[in-house]
């Protein structure tokens, strides 16, 4: 490329003959080159064709010769009598349907009478038809060679060419048939060949005697053309495939090139005539065009359409420092900053489509700093260049972004305060309202701007005392501390703002008119009227409650808070005042869940104590529950509850007492009900101890006793005058009066002393008693005379639920095993009556019974002397008919863990 200050001189007279010359001599190489390649064509299509026939007819063979095996392996199932009709019509469908060039698979029989056939639904080959002659000598072939063996081919009506393979059926050297496969040769040619090969060439399938059987395409046979056949196996019947290839084009196609390159030759020496003319007058535009190129003070370039300099003026140097000579080759784009690559690339996609663009990016300088450019580039499509002007507009572009980053950090701060900002002049005309101002009142901002008293905004019924606002406001008189206004919204509603006044000075220290800082106290104001209401509330509904209630300080014991129950209890005076000065009823510090005077922040809230206290002056007794939390200055504090209790713990201790009483009177009539039948337990050992005696007597009047005989009747009456004794102790035992006394119980001695009282109502009703004890029970811990009456009273009530029981039914289960680590359970199950779920809703409430002379208040006593010992009544319905009436009680071990920890 020539240097950008030089000017492209005149060519001398032998350049020109130069083309002439060349011109002539490609025109003749041409001629000849056209002559070869027509040559070598014809001799390239005819191996091509040799090559894709022989492809073709191997994918021909290798598609029968499936079929031959699968014809042979249908013929072995069936000899070998595992192929049926159904599994042949399966078998022989799938195979139909891989092989579109088959049309029927046939089992014809040694008879030559179809068998089976398939599809199910041809209507070619029907079961009990006869071949027909056309397929007699391919039958014959086979049978005879024991071989697989294909027919003939032959033209059946409406169905064209047909091919058949016959495999034979053989069973210990005697014929049974032969499985029959036919091919439509039509569906050989157009199916098996594949589409590329039946659109390059003229396919025809010919017999033995070279008659067609069937055509790939209805193209006619031409006089120029080249054609091949190959025999087609495995059928070795004459069968042969037969192809043709026809030239491109015709006589016109081989004249036409010699044509065309002498015509050519003959235009491109006139043009070269024409050329010299040209160049010759642009060799003096060049030279004006090169002079503005290299004086002009703007970067001028030219550049292709892939965005790659082609010449550079020199202002290139005096701008990036780049060296002209040096950019040619290389891409406008890779001294483009990459923030702006993708815009540049924007442009340049448009000057391909051929549009002027103007845009402004920054480039590299040789540096490696960054100057902003501003392009002006025209595109001429017809000779692939674009013509680019820019100009260095640095210095203007940091001007810009000052005065542009200062403004949108000044728009950022307006629109990021929430307090209204509004600006007036000194005649009261609004001159500035901010975006937040505009947000409150929901007027846009063209509303505002200009706007002169009455304001938008003042309501009517506020119209006086906002223009007096507005005049102490104009008049410099407005209060420091603003003052409060109530405005409306463009929607009418109405709400308080409080608007603070300051003087609007500009640059020159001249006052212009006045700034006001708006805001929205609508919601403070709200809010603390709401507090203070909710602080009203809250005061009443503390004093109307009867407990007591204080908020002391964690540390100090100094009461912050009480209510109007405490005050009247420990005086009015006790806010101010500790604690223990007023005497507040409190438990000792280690009864407290915590140190609250170690408690933190981070600790709160926490549960402290919840116990009951006795006032050791007036002797009343307080529920006092405890709770560390926050107060609203932020230290930990103690919250009280004191209720008081002492009326509650009276009627606690009656009904405790009237209990006791209640227990004792039932142990009382239950002994009155067991008193006949306990007389008549007693009679059996009295008159054992009368017989004993007796005999004695009688034997030692005699003379004929011996000494061992009188002792072992002796012994005899001491044993039944001992469980004489025991049967009175135990009823004194049942029914004295006396304090509950827990203690260890065993429950098996437990459970055998109420049996001998139940046994006496169980051998009278003939009921049979079963005790299930589970070896290994810890003892429990309960009293024996109350454990003893509920046992009794169950099982008493398990009886007489088993009366209209028949007699051999009637059987009472009490059953004793551990109820977890820590309880054991007694069950008592009979098979009575059972109870509904009326009677089992109303079963504990007192005075309800379903015995004709019950009281109703057995199970109630039961269920309080079980809750008594921390245990649980439950009444359930026995799977087997009647109830199971079942407690717990706490073990030993348990009851000790328990007293521990209290």
């Amino acid at each position: 490329m020539q240097s950008p200050a030089s000017s492209p001189a005149a060519p001398p007279r032998w350049y020109w003959a130069v083309p002439h010359i060349a011109l002539a001599l490609f025109a003749v190489s041409m001629l000849a080159l056209v002559a070869l390649l027509q040559s070598r064509e014809t001799g390239i299509e005819r191996e091509a064709l040799a090559r894709d026939l022989q492809w073709t007819e191997q994918s021909v063979r290798r598609t029968m010769l499936g079929t031959e095996e699968f014809l042979v392996q249908l013929a072995r199932d069936l000899s070998a009598g595992t192929l049926d009709h159904d599994a042949f019509q399966l078998r022989a469908n799938e195979h139909l349907a891989l092989n579109p060039a088959l049309t029927n698979i046939v089992w014809v029989g040694r008879d030559q009478i179809v068998r089976w056939s398939a599809p199910f639904d041809t209507q070619d080959w029907l079961a009990g038809e006869r071949l027909g002659d056309a397929h007699v000598q391919g039958f014959q072939q086979s049978a005879l060679s024991f071989r697989l063996a294909y027919g003939r081919p032959h033209v059946r009506e409406g169905l064209g060419a047909e091919l058949e393979a016959f495999a034979p059926v053989q069973r210990q050297g005697e014929l049974l048939g032969v499985i029959l496969a036919v091919y439509s040769v039509e569906r050989m040619v157009t199916r098996l060949v594949p589409d590329w090969f039946a659109e390059k060439y003229r396919l025809a399938v010919v017999d033995a005697e070279g008659e067609v059987l069937a055509l790939s395409s209805a193209l006619p046979a031409q006089d120029r053309h080249i054609a091949l056949e190959l025999p087609l196996a495995p059928p070795g019947n004459g069968m042969a495939l037969q192809a043709m290839a026809f030239p491109a084009g015709g006589t016109a196609a081989r004249v036409l090139p010699p044509v065309l390159i002498v015509g050519l030759s003959m235009l491109v020496l006139w043009s070269l005539w024409m050329l010299r003319r040209h160049v010759l007058r642009r060799v003096q535009v060049e030279k004006e065009r090169d002079r503005l190129f290299n004086l002009s003070l703007d970067m001028l370039c030219v550049v292709d359409l892939e965005g790659r300099f082609r010449r550079c003026n020199p202002a290139f140097e005096r701008v990036l420092g780049h060296d002209p000579q040096t950019l040619p080759g290389r891409a406008l784009i890779d001294h483009v900053h990459p923030e702006d690559v993708a815009q540049t690339l924007g442009m340049l996609r448009r000057l391909m489509d051929g549009e002027p663009v103007n845009f402004e990016n920054r480039c590299r300088c040789a540096d490696g700093s960054y100057k902003w450019l501003v392009w002006s580039i025209n595109p001429v499509r017809d000779e692939g260049l674009v013509y680019a002007v820019a100009h260095d507009i640095t210095g203007r572009k940091a001007t810009e972004d000052a005065l542009r980053a200062e403004s949108a950090f000044r728009k950022a701060m307006e629109d990021s305060v929430i307090t209204g900002l509004r600006a007036i002049d000194l005649s009261g005309r609004i001159i500035y309202a901010n975006t937040a101002f505009c947000r409150m009142l929901g007027f846009e901002e063209s509303e505002l701007i200009g706007a002169e008293p009455p304001f938008p905004y003042w309501p009517e019924e506020q119209r006086e005392v906002c223009e007096r606002n507005l005049a102490l406001t104009l008049s410099g008189q407005a209060p420091r501390s603003g003052f409060e206004m109530r405005i409306r919204r463009k929607n009418g509603e109405r709400f308080d703002a409080r608007f603070y006044l300051s003087p609007l000075i500009d640059l020159t220290g001249r006052q212009t008119g006045w700034m006001a800082s708006i805001t929205d106290i609508t919601e403070p104001k709200r809010v603390r009227a709401a507090l203070e209401a909710a602080h009203e509330r809250f005061e009443a509904v503390l004093d109307g409650l009867d407990a007591a209630v204080f908020v002391a300080d964690a540390r100090t014991d100094e009461i912050l808070f009480a209510n109007l129950a405490f005050k009247r209890i420990h005086g009015f005076d006790a806010v101010g005042r500790t604690v223990p000065g007023v005497g507040v009823p409190q438990p000792e510090r280690g009864d407290y869940r915590a140190d609250p005077r170690a408690l933190a922040q981070a600790d709160v809230p926490r549960e402290l104590f919840d116990g009951e206290l006795q006032h050791p002056l007036s002797g009343r007794w307080y529920h006092v529950r405890e709770r560390a939390t926050r107060w609203v200055d932020g230290r930990v504090v103690r919250m009280g509850i004191a209720t008081d209790i002492t009326d509650r713990k009276q009627t606690a201790e009656l009904a405790r007492q009237q209990q006791e009483r209640l227990q004792r009177t039932a142990r009382l009539i239950t002994m009155g009900e067991m008193a006949s039948t306990l007389a008549h337990e007693l009679n059996q050992p009295l008159s054992a101890i009368a017989n004993y005696c007796s005999g004695s007597v009688t034997r030692l009047q005699s003379g004929k006793a011996r000494p061992e005989d009188v002792l072992a009747a002796m012994q005899k009456a001491a044993a039944q005058a001992e469980r004489a004794g025991r049967i009175i102790r135990s009823v004194r035992e049942f029914v004295k009066k006396s304090e509950p006394r827990r203690a260890p119980l065993d429950m098996g001695e437990v459970l055998e002393d109420a049996l001998g009282f139940a046994d006496i109502d169980a051998r009278r009703t003939g009921t049979r008693i079963q005790t299930e004890i589970e070896p290994g029970l810890p003892p429990a811990f309960a009293d024996r005379v109350m454990i003893e009456q509920v046992l009794l009273n169950l099982i008493r009530n398990g009886i007489d639920a088993m009366l209209d029981t028949p007699r051999a039914q009637r059987v009472l289960v009490i059953r004793v095993r551990e109820f977890g680590p820590a309880a054991l359970e007694v069950a008592v199950v009979d098979r009575g009556h059972g109870i509904g779920e009326e009677g089992r809703r109303q079963l504990f409430t007192p005075f309800y019974t379903t015995k004709v002379d019950g009281m109703g208040m057995g199970l109630n006593i039961c269920r309080s002397i079980v809750e008594f010992h921390n245990g649980r009544l439950i009444v359930d319905a026995n799977p087997e008919g009647g109830t199971i009436f079942a407690f717990t009680l706490p073990t030993e071990a348990s009851s000790e863990r328990i007293a521990r920890s209290a």
